[in-house]
This record gives C-alpha cells, structure tokens and sequence, in this order.
C-alpha cells in the first residue's frame, strides 16, 4: 500500500497486526486439529493376533477404533461438538477488520479537502441479551451431543454379538467339517466294499450308482465344508483384525461363563421390558434428540424478540471529519419487525420433526419389545432343548462303544456309522450352546447392558 494513500500509513499497522495474529493462530489450531484427526483416521500398526485366538481376545477387539462402527461413531461425535461449538459461539466475542479505499471530490462546503476518504477500523461485538436463543440453542447441541454419546453403548455392544456369532461360527464350520469328512470316509469304504462285490457280480450296476452317487455327494458337502471354514475365518478376521486368519481357535468354557451359559437365569418379560426402556441406548438417543429439537424450538421462537449487543471500535481516517471518530462504544439494539415469515417456517419444521421423533421413538419401542421377546421365547426353547441332548449323546457314546467291541470281534462294521452318529450329536449340541450364548449377547445389547464378559 502506498504510503500517499495512507498519511500515518505506520499507525494502522498494528490493525494488520491485529488481523493476521488470529489468522495464524487459527491455522494453527487447525492443522494441529487436521494432524490428529489424521492419526485417529490411519490404521494403526497391525496388531499381530495370539494363536490359537480366544474369545476373550476375540471379544476385546469390540471397540477396536479402526472398525466402521465406531469410525461412525467419532464422525458423529465430531459434528456434534461442531455443532455445540457454533452454539456457544453466539455469545462469544467478534473482532473483525474493516477497511475501505475511496476516492472523494469534496463538497464545498466541507473544509477539508483531502480526495483521500480511505478507512481502516477494528470492530468488536459481543451479544448481550438476545432473550434465550442463544441458551436454548446451547442447550439444544448438548441434548444432540448426549444422543450421539448414549449410542457408543449400542455400537459396541452390536460388535461385541457380531464378533461372538462370527467365532462361534468358525468352530461350528470346523465340527461340520469334521462330520463331512468322517461321513465321506464312511462312504468310501461303503463304496469301495461295494465296488469289490460288483467286480464278483454279488451286485447289479444300479446299487452300485446308488452308492456312487451317495460318495459324490457326501465329497460335495465336504467341500462346501472346507469353504465354510475359509468363509467364516473371513468374517470373523474383518472384525477383529483384517487380513489375518486364525488357523485354531480355542473352545471358550461357556459353562463357566455365567452371563452366557445355560446356568443363567431368564428374568420375566415384563421386567426385561422395565430394564429396556431405562437402559435401552436407542431409547435414550431418542429421548435426547426429542429434547434437543425442543430447545431447537425455543430458540427459533425467541427469533422474534430483539437482541442487544455491544459494540467497539477503533479506527484511523485518511482524511479527518467532525465524524472520524478514534473510538467508539455503544449498544445496539436489533428489532426483528418482519422477517418474511422465515421464523414461522422454522417452528413449523421443527414441530413437525418433533411428532417425527416421537414416532420414530414409539416405533423403536415397539420393535425393541418385539425383539425382547423373541428372544425370551428363544432362550427359553434353548434351555429347554439344551437338557434333551444328554440323553441322546449318553445312548451314541454307548452305540459307540458296542460297534467298536462288535468290530473287534468282527461280528460287524458298523464303527464309521457309529462316529459319525457321535459327531452329528456332539455338532448339535454345540449348536445349541452356541446359539444360546448368542441368544443371551443379543438380550444383554438389547437391554444396554455392558456386556464385560470376562471382567
């Protein structure tokens, strides 16, 4: 800038000083804000999984930063302190720096007459009393910030039921591979006796087919099986570590894991539904967000009244007027008269997303007991259904034992009839046991419990 355009040029340098001291704070600020969002975002150094896995292991990878879920959740988390920052900034303070260049032909009557009206100020405002918005908007990004935050319960705790049916899966892929391939042993031999008999003509062609196409398919179910296997190691590997599958995985002891053991006792409905509607995390999200478009409301109807302020000033003239005043202090008072009915148009959709939510809210109530009590009834078959097979398995070990002392004596070859019969109970009941530990990880999500298994 030219010093003939500014006469004190050297005065107004400490506004320049003013502007660009909080300009380079703010960027600052910014990149040291961009720096940690950036380590929060890069995958971490790939953490090498124990082998064989536990479940425990398994189960602490459930708030594992790097998942979508709570990746979700810090993006939402983030825009709502955004949001609660821009709230409370209403009744921060403003400083800003207004200049203007201008050219002016003097009025004769004027008795300067400088052609240089140039102008260089530092302006300061600071809302006073604007009769509530600016608390009910603050108000309003807390509730917002409270729903996003009641959610990371429900986040976890989903990831925490993915994790366990997906390494429950793992060992049931592995039992239903080891019943696939003890089956398809047993048609083989059957097929190679079969063969031998053929060859002597003790049988026609079409019982050989038969059990031709009994091999083919029990070999069929065994790849399927093996693919299963790679399948649900996948599964299980994106949720707790991708990229890496577990060759074994450790059988958890479930019976000594009360809070999914058959052991556990099963509370009537009716208090399963009292404790959700307490501790439901998707219920407390919507509560939160009913009140914060509530105090949404309140701001948008406190938009009508007027809103006072303070206002500082200092400035430098290029050219001095009975008005170029050095310094200025004063309160201004704005009085919204008529706003084109925008504040009307602004109560009525917060009005109408307030019955939204209550809907929304109503609807998750009656999904969430819908949901509490399929599980009841579920939970209930399973205890049930968990006491049946001991009989079972108690009368295939006895088989078991027989056709082994009947093959010893060669009264009869039954023994891969007999195994196999033995793996198909043993892969039920585990199946069960499975399926009820899952059942009870759904209840307690369900229920906004913590669901600290192994604490």
């Amino acid at each position: 800038m030219s010093p003939h355009l500014f006469p004190g040029t050297v005065s107004c340098g400490k506004y320049f000083f003013c502007l660009f001291m909080p300009l380079s704070l703010t960027m600052s600020v910014m990149a040291s804000e961009n720096s940690a969002l950036q380590e929060m975002i890069t995958p971490q150094e790939i953490e090498q999984i124990p082998e064989p896995l536990t479940l425990k292991y398994a189960l602490s990878k459930a708030s594992r930063t790097a998942s979508p879920e709570i990746m979700n959740y810090s993006a939402q988390k983030q825009m709502a302190l955004a949001e609660q920052d821009l709230a409370i900034s209403e009744l921060g303070v403003f400083a800003e720096i207004n200049g203007r260049l201008r050219y002016v032909e003097p009025s004769k009557i004027v008795p300067a007459d400088e052609t240089n009206d140039s102008k260089l100020s530092l302006d300061i405002y600071k809302r006073l009393y604007d009769f509530g918005r600016s608390s009910a908007n603050i108000e309003a990004s807390k509730a917002h910030l409270a729903s996003v935050e009641s959610l990371y319960t429900d986040y976890v705790s989903k990831r925490k039921v993915s994790i366990l049916q997906a390494y429950f899966n793992v060992l049931l892929a592995d039992l239903i591979y080891n019943h696939a391939n003890e089956a398809m042993s047993v048609d083989y031999v059957l097929l190679d006796k079969v063969r031998s008999r053929f060859e002597l003509q003790q049988i026609s062609d079409i019982e050989l087919l038969k059990v031709e196409n009994d091999f083919r398919e029990s070999r069929r179910e065994r790849t399927r099986a093996l693919s299963d296997q790679r399948l649900t190691r996948h599964r299980l590997a994106q949720l707790i570590s991708p990229g890496q599958l577990s060759v074994k995985l450790n059988k958890p002891n479930l019976e000594q894991l009360h809070s999914l053991s058959v052991s556990r006792e099963l509370k009537d409905i009716e208090q399963l539904y009292e404790i959700a509607y307490e501790q439901n995390p998707r219920l407390i999200s919507s509560e939160h967000q009913l009140e914060s478009v509530r105090l949404k409301l309140t701001a948008f109807q406190a938009e009508k009244y007027p809103v006072i302020s303070a206002h500082l000033q200092a400035a430098d003239y290029a050219r001095e007027l009975g008005s170029s005043d050095k310094y200025r202090a004063g309160i201004q008072i704005r009085v919204p008269l008529y706003q084109a009915g925008q504040e009307n148009a602004r109560i009525k959709r917060a009005t109408g997303k307030i019955i939204q939510l209550e809907a929304e809210k109503l609807q998750t109530q009656y999904d969430l007991e819908q949901q509490i009590l399929e599980l009841w009834l579920k939970i209930s078959d399973l205890k049930q259904q968990y006491s049946d097979p001991d009989f079972t398995m108690d009368y295939r070990d006895l088989y078991l034992e027989r056709s082994r002392a009947l093959y010893e004596l060669e009264v009869t070859s039954d023994l891969g009839d007999a195994m196999v019969e033995l793996s198909q109970a043993q892969l039920f009941k585990a199946q069960t046991f499975f399926e009820l530990a899952v059942s009870w990880a759904k209840l307690d999500s369900l229920l906004g419990n913590l669901m600290n298994y192994y604490e």
